[in-house]
């Protein structure tokens, strides 16, 4: 998410048209399938170009890749409306941003194409100008069919190493079953007690069950991991069921209405810091949904939807904020600041569930910071 547009637009003129920035004179038309497909053409290139952030600035016109005038436009495009379009026609979702803003009187608007690491992205069918299957990049030169070279290097920014990591061979998707004969609530309160239980084993501290202040019911179990010096709180939420996306969402508020509830239902002090700083963790019984959570904030206007990825344990969300530094008094710069949410579906053991955090555990301290 992107705090200050037009400062940003700003900074974004004075630069030369590179491989991460493109200058368009006119609004995107949409009228018909070959427009739409100069679009998506767009963004395809923009997302599996290497490099940090992308963007395309629009009502700006160019000469020779340098911004020279601020045209503008009439009226701006609807920002779901444009992604509707593009993962209609992408294999691979691509995220991305549409920021209208008015400059120097005129409408105008950037395009924030943030990293992926779902790249390589193609067409899954001939549309306009695009061919099916066919994957496009964009160079110094300007959008073109990517080379094998190329493919090849996409594929290598994104693959993880845990992605191709030796798993343990297993006779079928879950060894043990140890609670399948449990009603809903015995199961979601066995599997609270799993985590206590092995928790000590796996370097895991300070566990408290966390309840409800309306109503007697466990929301989730806290513990602290210490390592190298390091201390990191984590929020842990069980569900006995299935997870969609209403699931996740009401934990979450269930949590955060005991750190800024009113005042006769927060809870102490010392568990409202431990809920704030903890990185949620949720665990099912069954599978976790977690596609729809993209289009919401991980907080209420504070973190956005930066990435989704799978390890060998569970699935990672990553979110992200653009928080404001100031270098001096005339001058700030943008920092990213990051939030993690990790999901591990299918756990029907005790020693499935040990096995994995342990693997989250480890892959925590080694990506965040």
């Amino acid at each position: 998410m992107i705090s200050n547009v037009k400062q940003l637009f700003a900074e974004l003129l004075k630069a030369a048209e590179l491989r991460k920035v493109d200058f368009k004179g006119e609004q995107y038309r949409l009228d018909n399938d070959h427009f739409k497909s100069l679009f998506v053409k767009d963004i395809l290139c923009m997302a599996n170009a290497p490099g940090d952030n992308a963007y395309i600035l629009l009502g700006v016109k160019s000469e020779k890749g340098k911004p020279r005038e601020i045209v503008g436009f009439p009226t701006h495009q609807d920002s779901s409306n444009l992604e509707a379009i593009a993962n209609s026609i992408i294999e691979e979702p691509i995220q991305f941003e549409y920021y209208p803003l008015s400059y120097q009187g005129k409408k105008c608007a950037i395009l924030y194409i943030p990293p992926s690491r779902a790249k390589p992205h193609w067409p899954k069918k001939d549309y306009g100008v695009l061919k099916k299957h066919v994957f496009y990049t964009r160079r110094a030169s300007g959008n073109r069919e990517a080379s094998i070279a190329e493919i090849r290097e996409m594929l290598l920014t994104t693959i993880r190493i845990s992605d191709i990591a030796p798993r343990k061979a297993k006779s079928s998707p879950h060894v043990l079953d140890e609670m399948g004969d449990m009603d809903l609530d015995d199961r979601e309160i066995a599997m609270h007690k799993m985590l206590k239980s092995i928790a000590p084993k796996i370097g895991l501290r300070n566990y408290r069950s966390v309840y409800s202040l309306i109503a007697t019911r466990h929301i989730c179990s806290l513990v602290s991991s210490v390592r190298n010096n390091t201390i990191r709180n984590y929020a842990v939420f069980m569900y006995p069921w299935t997870v969609k996306r209403d699931d996740i969402v009401a934990t979450r508020y269930n949590a955060r209405s005991l750190i800024v509830g009113s005042k006769d239902k927060k809870a102490r002090p010392s568990l409202r810091t431990r809920l704030r700083e903890s990185t949620l963790i949720h665990v099912s019984y069954r599978n976790i949904y977690t596609k729809a959570l993209e289009s919401r904030p991980y907080e209420p206007t504070e973190y956005w939807f930066a990435n989704e990825w799978i390890e060998s344990w569970g699935r990672v969300i990553k979110w992200e904020k653009d928080v404001i530094q100031p270098m001096s008094r005339d001058k700030i710069t943008y920092l990213k600041e990051t939030k993690y949410e990790f999901f591990l579906a299918n756990v029907t053991s005790k020693a499935e569930l040990k096995d994995r955090l342990e693997k989250l555990l480890a892959w925590a301290d080694s990506n965040i910071k």
